[in-house]
This record gives structure tokens, sequence and C-alpha cells, in this order.
């Protein structure tokens, strides 16, 4: 299996709410045909412009350690895999 390119695709400004300015980050994520992006709000006021990837990368990390979480029960094994293929209902070519 390869491993996943991760990359900052864009530093953005966000409009003014009341909130306060925003900068959003977006990673865009990328392995083989899968390909996606996540944006990531940080508080313009809360770091530079030097800190501002740096945050954006653990506030990602923490997202999929969250996720991971989250649907760690939809783990299957080897043998409710199989079990599973077993039961296809599609024809077999």
């Amino acid at each position: 299996m390869h491993e996943f390119q991760i990359k900052v695709g864009r530093i953005e400004a966000v409009a003014p709410n009341t909130a306060g300015d925003r900068v959003c980050v977006t990673f865009e994520i990328e392995r083989g045909p899968l390909r996606f992006q996540v944006p990531i709000l940080l508080k313009l006021k809360e770091f530079d412009d030097t800190e501002m990837v740096q945050v954006a990368r653990n506030e990602l990390h923490r997202i999929f350690v969250e996720l991971s979480a989250q649907t760690v029960k939809w783990t299957l094994t080897a043998e409710d895999l199989g079990k599973l293929s077993g039961m296809s209902l599609r024809p077999r070519s």
C-alpha cells in the first residue's frame, strides 16, 4: 500500500464574521485515484504566518485521530471479510 501524499494546497483569508478574522489552510490529500481536500479554519490573530501551517497540520492530525476513534467499531477481521465475500449475491465471472 502506498503512502498518502499530503500537501498544503491553499492558504487564504476568510471573510470576517462574529468569530473574527480567520484563515483557511486547505490540505490536498492523494493516494492513487483517491483525492480529497480538507480545509482547516484558524483564527488569524492567534497565530502568525510562520506558525499557521504547523498549527493547521496539528489540527488535521487531530481530526483524523477523532475520525479513527469514531469508526473503530467498523473494523472487520479477515474472517469477517471472508464471510461477507462468501455471502455475495453477485454472479461470479
